[in-house]
């Protein structure tokens, strides 16, 4: 008996307006290194762990509560638009949006093993989902539900710690969203972990 394959992606739709340039690299002039032993090695700002800042308004969700269904259907889309009927009659008998979180935008899909980076290219190429401006980042793919979800609880707890983090310089008037921030969070993040595979 043969069984079926699959692939999951994770997902995060970031808010383009609330990005922030990556750190600034002060490379040193050739005149500063003229008397050094320098044989042309740049050396590069190291890459954050993070490289994103949390949208403006973190306890106003990015693409709603009906997030899930309007990724679907702006998946299909830019399938339909980009590969053509069939490249979305490849995708569509195995693509389902497994789980999505309202709140941080972590979103796991699952599609048929052969077909997973036909679904990559069409996330790459989203612009807009349901109306709203969004730049999609791929962050994990695996063969298995329960990789997928370890690192989607690792991703969970980097994003709340930094909105907190956020939150709190922002001082007292952050303190009231930061109780209810850390509320929802909890829930979302029992949720991933109750989350079975499919079946």
């Amino acid at each position: 008996m043969v069984r079926f394959k699959y692939r999951h992606l994770l997902v995060e739709f970031l808010d383009p307006d609330s990005l922030s340039p990556l750190p600034s690299v002060n490379l040193p002039s050739p005149e500063e290194v003229e008397g050094e032993e320098w044989e042309g090695e740049e050396e590069l700002a190291r890459i954050p762990s993070l490289p994103f800042v949390l949208p403006l308004n973190p306890t106003k969700p990015l693409l709603g509560d009906e997030g899930a269904s309007a990724i679907y259907k702006a998946v299909r889309a830019m399938c339909q638009n980009v590969f053509g009927d069939e490249g979305w009659g490849r995708v569509s008998s195995s693509f389902k949006v497994t789980y999505h979180s309202s709140l941080t935008t972590l979103t796991l899909l699952r599609v048929a093993r052969p077909h997973y980076r036909l679904l990559w290219a069409a996330i790459t190429l989203l612009t807009t989902v349901g109306g709203v401006a969004v730049l999609p980042r791929v962050l994990a793919v695996s063969g298995t539900i329960k990789k997928l979800q370890a690192a989607a609880i690792v991703h969970h707890r980097r994003v709340t710690a930094a909105a907190v983090a956020a939150l709190l310089k922002e001082g007292s008037k952050g303190e009231a969203d930061k109780e209810a921030l850390e509320k929802r969070w909890v829930v979302e993040r029992d949720e991933l972990v109750r989350m079975e595979a499919p079946e």
